[in-house]
């Protein structure tokens, strides 16, 4: 219950926390839903075995509660502010709680005398191993390895956790508790027969996360296929079990809420395992695959989480907490039917809201016309806007909070009728014994037999006639209909106020557009287009389908390097296509214009757009046709602010700023692309490109008139490219971009001194180099005299789309935001940073003593702004700009130099000696560049 109440305030101020979505996610699937296994696994064990442990054993079991919560909380704690080694000793705690529980149900599994229903109780010891591994998973996720591997771990994290630990527990407890639910029998035959689909599901489980981890798609997906296949193996036998429970006649109706909410969830269960199936498939021929799935199955987050887990849970909850409530079989019928008071309309109503946003987050033609036939044709998904979801979240955030109230009143109810008698009607049975009021109620196990679980048998001509259950009355088609009522209002009302706060298409704009709907008939016929996608645009950009017409496009990605996509209006999307890949995209009955664009990150910006033109439409284009429905409607230009007096986060390594050892005539290195997370400003994370994983790549150094040559190897999931200033060589084959997986040679003679920038000369090059893809080289001049310390400092400017903003849903890792191509263009920088962090070099000062000779290197990266790059305190005695002195000491003319002005792209270096200890700062000193993070401070000791 405490893990409820937390989840419900954290849902009511999710909007203040940071990495909200993890935080929700996690505090159900680690706090609320481990807790209660940990708890009713317990319970069924001693019920099942018939091993009740004695009251000493108590202080144990709470003891073993404590210690998860203690991980779970610890676990919470070092995730959301980046403290990699509390999350390790929160998974570490989990992981001991868990293992202590399998070694006690596995002690009462030998204490056992006739186990008839070991089979459950060995389910749960399986799945409680499996979350540890999980755990250590997660925790080696925490210190962010980079690509491939944090894709990798993300999915095997999932896999593991999901369909290992709450897979294995759900469906080894449903064999026994479901038959329990529904007052019927199963065969232990039967059940012994179904359990053997938990071996192929723990079997399928070690295969799908070795298929992760070694990045196997094949073996992956073969996996997942014998995992439904073996769940399938089970569910029959429950299907079965279900029928036959519905068909069964007895005097006391079944408290449906349990019923129809343990069946919806694991409905949700079914279908959200074959979603990943199929978006695993669908990556077969991707680059880094495992590490894509990993980002797309956040769109099963819903379904899993909602759908299935709390579903199951809330429905378990409903019939085992009246039951263990005890008071006698009147009590604990009246504390059923207050659970189940709003069954229908609860489960129409709370099902509906998941099923529309599933269908939503998909985009595609074909979930958008489920989505309009769920809402009977009063809503689509162009017009499910911010406010529309936060309705439709509160609808169904209010059907979980009915749990609690009626929980309320159930206890009430059964402590209002604890002990009253209920005479029945053959005395002598155990069913007899009215008056009962036990100190600790037992769960009975599932019956087996010929003998139902519950009441006289079929013939008894005592008390009331027995009722056949029928399969729907009146109240419950009320309830269908109230719950369906009730989310056709809740969108209605948020569609209404998106229009009027302007985060979808005003009444205006919309009206035209549903008006050509209405008016347009669809033909029955279907236009078929191919467009190619190549140097940033579509051919043909321009398509012209009859209005009425269904469209078809034949889409085929043509450029030679880089990937593409195609995201209709409509939110219908052909997902990414690597170079020479094709797909047929499915458009829909077009009814009026909209448009089309590539949603990488920057193509939009480029002119990568097309347009469908419906002809014979009189209502002309649909207000951009929602494009902007999924967005809040936050200002793109708005600040992404950070606190820039706090110091880097824990996983932040602050970078060696010192100038790398001289190298010989010949060098050779790698530069590795990969797309990771990174801070850039303490608490601002940046969906980064990167030279070797870090914002602002290694810095290279070669001698004049050495050979350099790089191995550019792209191990991202788009196009990138290498320019480096420093070399005179043709850019049609060194400067190429190529796609993922593959690798080009670059090599130069470095003939010129300075300190060069390299960068990724892939189009948007504004937006890859604000995402990180800069460095320097350094080239020294001839006969430079040695200094006592060496620095190196490169400035960079980076764009975020804020929190919220349209874009900001493109983000590809979790708390991460992308680089916004519209602030690009807008010259509104984010942040301004030395060396790839705002904040690294306050908290770890650069050093330097009186009287050294210091040399600092300073390069201008862009990819639009300059430096006017200043020590306050400092005179420079020698400056070094674009390959030639300004200012040296032996000039004679006694001049000094308080400024080095770079260009975006320029580079020097200045020197100075300290001539007193204390703490010196570097700055560019355009201030406003300054306050956005380009500062560095200087220790200085005697």
């Amino acid at each position: 219950m405490g893990w409820m109440l937390a989840l419900v305030v954290v849902v009511l101020v999710h909007q203040w926390l940071p990495q909200a979505r993890w935080l929700m996610v996690h505090m159900v699937t680690l706090g609320l839903i481990t807790t209660s296994i940990m708890v009713w696994g317990q319970h069924f064990a001693e019920a099942l075995l018939k091993t009740r442990l004695g009251e000493e054993s108590r202080p144990r079991q709470l003891a073993r509660l404590r210690l998860l919560t203690a991980g779970v909380g610890a676990t919470i704690a070092g995730m959301l502010p980046g403290w990699p080694w509390l999350v390790v000793l929160g998974a570490l705690a989990v992981s001991a709680a868990l293992l202590w529980y399998a070694a006690a149900l596995g002690a009462q599994i030998r204490a056992a005398l006739a186990p008839r229903f070991a089979f459950t109780v060995r389910a749960y010891i399986t799945a409680a191993c499996l979350l540890p591994v999980g755990a250590l998973l997660g925790a080696v996720m925490a210190f962010s390895p980079g690509e491939p591997w944090q894709g990798r771990l993300m999915l095997a994290h999932q896999i593991v956790n999901v369909l290992g630990f709450v897979g294995l527990t759900v469906a080894g407890t449903l064999l026994t508790l479901w038959p329990t639910v529904l007052r019927t029998r199963i065969e232990l035959a039967a059940a012994t027969r179904a359990a053997g689909g938990l071996l192929g599901m723990f079997l399928a489980v070690l295969g799908a996360v070795a298929g992760a981890l070694i990045g196997s798609t094949l073996l992956g997906c073969a996996a997942l296929l014998a995992y439904l296949g073996s769940f399938a193996w089970v569910a029959v036998t429950l299907v079965r079990v279900g029928v036959n429970g519905v068909r069964q006649e007895r005097r006391v109706p079944l408290a449906p809420f349990p019923i129809l909410s343990i069946a919806a969830g694991t409905g949700w269960f079914a279908l959200t395992t074959a979603g990943l199936l199929v978006m695993w498939w669908r990556s077969a021929d991707e680059q880094m695959a495992s590490s894509l799935v990993a980002a797309d199955v956040q769109q099963l987050t819903v379904p899993f989480v909602a759908g299935f887990l709390l579903q199951v849970l809330l429905g378990a909850m409903s019939h085992l907490l009246p039951v263990t409530l005890g008071g006698g079989p009147r009590a604990t019928t009246a504390a059923l039917a207050v659970m189940s008071r709003g069954a229908v309309l609860r489960v129409v109503a709370y099902n509906l809201v998941v099923a529309l946003f599933v269908l939503a987050e998909r985009g595609t033609a074909g979930s958008g016309a489920l989505f309009s036939a769920l809402t009977l044709g009063t809503a689509e998904v162009a017009g499910f806007g911010s406010l529309s979801r936060v309705v439709l979240s509160l609808l169904g955030f209010a059907v979980l909070v009915s749990f609690v109230v009626l929980l309320v009143l159930a206890v009430r109810t059964s402590s209002r009728l604890r002990g009253a008698t209920v005479p029945l009607p053959t005395p002598g049975r155990p069913e007899a014994a009215a008056s009962v009021s036990p100190a600790r109620s037992e769960l009975p196990p599932p019956s087996v037999g010929p003998s139902p679980s519950v009441g006289p048998p079929t013939g008894s001509r005592s008390g009331p006639a027995p009722v056949a259950a029928a399969p729907m009355d009146r109240r419950a088609l009320t309830g269908a209909l109230l719950g369906l009522g009730s989310v056709l209002g809740a969108t209605a009302l948020g569609g209404s106020l998106d229009r009027s706060q302007g985060s979808i298409p005003d009444a205006a704009g919309t009206a035209g557009a549903d008006a050509t709907t209405a008016a347009v008939t669809p033909t029955g016929e279907t236009t078929t287009i191919a467009v190619s996608m190549a140097e940033m645009r579509f051919s043909p950009d321009r398509l012209e389908v009859p209005a009425g017409n269904s469209l078809v496009i034949e889409l085929s990605n043509d450029d030679p390097h880089d990937v593409h996509d195609l995201v209709l209006a409509t939110g219908a999307t052909s997902g990414r296509l690597q170079p020479g890949e094709s797909t047929v995209l499915d458009g829909g009955v077009v009814a009026h214009d909209m448009e089309g664009w590539c949603s990488i990150v920057g193509h939009r910006a480029m002119g990568m757009t097309l347009s469908i033109v419906a002809t014979g439409s009189a209502a002309g284009t649909a207000a951009d046709g929602g494009a902007v429905a999924a967005g809040s409607g936050a200002d793109e230009l708005a600040r992404v602010g950070a606190d820039m007096m706090a110091a880097p986060g824990p996983e932040v390594s602050v970078r060696d700023a010192r100038l790398p050892a001289a190298t010989g005539p010949q060098q050779r290195v790698t530069l590795e692309v990969v797309e990771v997370a990174a801070e850039i400003a303490p608490g601002v994370t940046m969906d980064a490109m990167t030279y070797g994983g870090a914002v602002v790549g290694p810095v290279l150094r070669s001698e004049l008139g050495a050979r350099l040559t790089v191995d550019l190897v792209n191990d991202g999931s788009m196009g990138h490219s290498l320019d480096l200033h420093a070399g005179r060589v043709s850019p049609d084959e060194a400067m190429r971009t190529i796609p993922p997986g593959e690798q080009l040679e670059y090599a130069i003679t470095t003939d010129h001194a300075g300190i060069w920038l390299y960068h990724c000369s892939t189009m948007p090059m504004s937006v890859h180099l604000s995402a990180g893809m800069v460095g320097a080289l350094v080239v020294p001049p001839p006969e430079l005299a040695p200094a006592d310390r060496e620095y190196v400092l490169v400035q960079s400017e980076h764009y975020l789309v804020p929190v919220g903003a349209p874009g900001s849903e493109t983000a590809t890792h979790e708390g991460a935001l992308p680089v916004s191509p519209a602030k690009i263009a807008a010259e509104r920088p984010d942040l301004t940073v030395f060396n790839g962090h705002a904040t690294q070099y306050v908290h770890s000062p650069l050093e330097a003593r009186v009287g050294e000779r210091v040399r600092l290197w300073v390069l201008a990266a862009g990819p639009s702004r300059g430096i006017s790059f200043h020590i306050v305190g400092g005179v420079f005695d020698t400056v070094f700009k674009e390959g030639a002195y300004l200012l040296r000491p032996e000039d004679g003319e006694g001049g000094g130099a308080q400024a080095l002005d770079l260009a975006a792209a320029q580079g020097g270096f200045v020197e100075l000696v300290f001539d007193e200890p204390g703490t010196y700062t570097a700055v560019n000193h355009s201030f406003v560049e300054m306050e956005r993070g380009a500062r560095a401070l200087i220790r200085v000791t005697a």
